[in-house]
């Protein structure tokens, strides 16, 4: 007998719903009007919700709400009235991507489950633990992971996993990109992705074209069930299809397909196979040029891209009305009996009973027949008509004694409200009936820390190369220096830089070394972060570094172990006090990268710690596994993979704008900048006015030259600089 694994379905909306239902999911995911992180589905007002969250009960499925978006300090004030009714009806888990949101919810209700969305882009364990002690149970991983770096996670944290099995992938890390909000202020942290990885780009290096325009960043959709039982063997707890901006058809299709092969598995694990037709509905309901295993078994690859086809799929007519046939049928709907007991000059008595629940309902006063009495048959013929109900007629038992007469409407009305009160003795266990308390929100108790008088701010400067660092320190303005940690150990043997280091330090006891650490941290980084600390206390060098700036949860875990300052980047997203709050209760934080999606007066109301703002430097648009130099075919031309090989290549889009692609080859990944640095040189005395305590400049293909007089200008306060520039989101935000 195989192990039972939860089937989870995608409800855009009601009819979406009711088709998981039918086709056999275990529990359902959706969105209600706010805080969800597919704002363009048709999601459920607040009255549908709480009926979607009864309908499901009824039939046994799970709900998941999913408040997985950023979320700003006026709405989190909101969150908790917003989310009461449905935490009342029974809601079965919260899916959450804003620590800030997590620990609200945790408070506030404290019995509902939280899982940790795959927006949190947790990729190792040491994250999941944290979260498990925040009160998490459920963690959805980064798709990115293989199944051996799954399997490793469940063993190690000890918590249920939930993992995509079908449907759309995106480009980058869940939670990693900000490409659409900062081309069209359409944020994917906040459900409104435009999806600008399904446009056309073409790929270079050194000015020369090296493929045609197409499609690299555009990722075929995601096809598991040829390896379903190894992903059940290796002890993932929810199997997820990707859907909620889909329709019923294949909402019902993917789930009955993936039904139907969990069964059977089940029953009959060594007898397990694939039917061919099965595959073909899969393969042909709205598919991006064809399917793909994702990441289960590959780090990357070519293959996983649908290069000359980003658009789904158009489905023949005639195959989408065989398909509904097939699958759409009929809606859901539980056995009743209903036992009808008519007797003259007394009510109607309708007994009604569905897998051990009764309801016996009393209706109209029964007359004497005067000319047709009603028959057997009339009377079946009016309480087979469930339609509606959530029922369908299993068993009727009608007593008429004597003969007698009752109205066809008053037959219909008895029907309808003695199957209403079943419906409604039947959902009432999946309700609650304790009162959740009204929480106040959590407050930091670290007081502000004193900003200078001026708005001569100190510069703390991030860099990816030796040259740039050598640069930096050399500027007197700057009194913190962000290096790679893999350049810092690096840099050992040539002893310029920490020479360089050394004598700054020396001359300023206000300057300071902090080790930025790689945004994602996988199972294989065990070994480099091992490394890292036996050489910072084991060498002269490390024991310079005063503390670690940290674009992801993994990092902060690891680097709270350190005994060192801490610096959350913009990446550890940090979009309301509560957040802040909960960081500053958990870990040594000194200061933190207000996050580029807020405006200025957003920023500024993050007043409880020290913040640095950006105001220099390329923006981050996509951390992502797959690689465009591979899609390119140039990987491995360079030697080792595992050597230290960084390079620059440039996705040209259709409006000849070029995006920096920062290729990675120690750690597997690319990093895609956006064209035009972030340079609020304009706007410097006013960050100082909103209480920023240092300004923040960013430096990454920048040359050494560039870098210093980047630093002259922003130190001169120039008002006009001699390159293309944006301002971000410093003006308006993101809705």
């Amino acid at each position: 007998m195989g192990r039972k694994v939860e089937l989870l379905a995608p409800a855009g909306d009601m009819e979406c719903l009711k088709a998981a239902i039918a086709a056999g999911a275990d529990a359902v995911y959706l969105g209600g009007k706010r805080y969800g992180a597919r704002a363009f589905a048709g999601n459920f007002e607040e009255k549908e919700l709480l009926e979607a969250i009864d309908l499901s009960h009824f039939f046994g499925v799970k709900v998941y709400l999913t408040v997985n978006t950023l979320t700003k300090d006026r709405e989190l004030e909101e969150l908790e009235s917003w989310m009461r009714p449905f935490y009342r009806s029974g809601l079965d888990g919260v899916i959450v991507q804003d620590l800030g949101v997590l620990e609200r919810c945790r408070n506030a209700f404290p019995d509902l489950p939280l899982h940790a969305s795959t927006q949190m882009t947790v990729t190792e364990s040491s994250a999941a633990l944290f979260l498990k002690r925040l009160g998490v149970s459920r963690i959805v991983p980064a798709r990115e992971l293989s199944l051996a770096e799954l399997i490793t996670l469940k063993k190690e944290s000890g918590m249920e996993l939930e993992t995509f099995i079908h449907g759309a992938l995106c480009y980058c890390y869940s939670g990693q990109c900000l490409f659409s909000s900062m081309l069209g202020g359409r944020s994917g942290n906040r459900g409104r992705c435009a999806q600008p990885c399904r446009q056309p780009y073409s790929i270079e290096e050194k000015g020369r074209r090296l493929t045609p325009e197409e499609y690299p960043l555009s990722l075929k959709d995601l096809c598991t069930l040829p390896f379903l039982p190894e992903l059940i063997r290796g002890g993932i707890d929810s199997f997820k299809i990707e859907g909620r901006m889909k329709g019923p058809v294949y909402v019902a299709a993917v789930t009955a397909i993936y039904r139907k092969y969990l069964d059977l598995f089940e029953t009959s694990p060594d007898n397990w196979s694939v039917q061919q037709k099965d595959l073909e509905v899969l393969n042909r309901l709205y598919v991006r040029g064809g399917s793909d295993g994702g990441y289960y078994h590959k780090h990357n690859a070519r293959q996983m891209l649908t290069l000359t086809n980003p658009g789904y799929t158009g489905c023949d007519p005639a195959f989408l009305e065989t398909v509904k046939t097939r699958f759409l049928s009929t809606e859901p709907s539980r056995p009743v009996s209903m036992t009808l007991t008519l007797t003259p000059g007394a009510p109607a008595v309708l007994c009604a009973v569905c897998d051990g629940t009764a309801v016996t309902t009393k209706g109209m006063e029964v007359m004497e027949a005067v000319k047709k009495p009603l028959t057997q048959e009339d009377v079946r013929r009016q309480l087979v008509r469930t339609g509606g109900s959530h029922f369908h007629a299993a068993h009727l038992q009608i007593c008429l004694t004597d003969p007698c007469f009752l109205p066809v409407s008053a037959l219909n009305d008895l029907r309808r409200k003695g199957l209403e009160a079943l419906y409604e003795k039947m959902v009432q266990p999946g309700r609650r009936t304790r009162q959740a308390p009204l929480c106040a929100p959590a407050r930091s108790e670290q007081a502000h820390k004193t900003i200078p008088a001026s708005d001569a701010l100190p510069f703390f400067v991030s860099v990816l190369t030796a040259e740039q660092a050598k640069a930096a320190v050399s500027h007197p303005a700057v009194q913190r220096l962000y290096l790679p940690s893999d350049v810092a150990q690096s840099q050992a043997k040539d002893g310029t830089l920490w020479e360089a280091i050394r004598s700054r330090k020396e001359k300023n006891r206000d300057f300071s070394l902090f080790l930025s650490l790689p945004v994602l941290l996988r199972l294989p980084s065990r070994n480099e972060l091992q490394e890292l600390a036996q050489w910072l206390t084991g060498t002269k060098e490390g024991a310079m570094t005063d503390g670690f700036l940290l674009s992801g949860l993994s990092g902060l875990c690891w680097a709270g172990r350190q005994n060192k300052k801490l610096s959350l980047n913009h990446s550890l997203y940090v979009f309301n006090r509560e957040t802040l709050a909960l960081y500053m209760r958990h870990f040594p934080i000194d200061s933190f990268t207000a996050p580029l999606e807020l405006n200025r007066f957003e920023q500024r109301a993050l007043d409880a710690c020290f913040q640095e703002r950006m105001v220099y430097g390329r923006i981050p648009m996509m951390i992502s596994a797959n690689c465009v130099k591979k899609t390119a075919g140039l990987c491995g031309q360079d030697g080792d993979k595992t050597a230290q090989i960084k390079m620059w290549f440039f996705l040209r889009d259709r409006y000849q704008a070029k995006f920096p692609v920062f290729v990675d080859c120690a750690h597997c990944m690319n990093t895609i900048y956006n064209s035009v640095p972030l340079s609020l040189h304009q706007h410097l005395s006013q960050i100082a006015q909103d209480g920023a305590g240092a300004f923040r400049l960013d430096f990454t293909e920048e040359s050494p030259a560039q870098t210093a007089e980047i630093l002259r200008l922003f130190a001169e306060k120039k008002q006009t600089v001699p390159y293309a520039y944006t301002v971000g989101h410093y003006k308006k935000g993101v809705s």
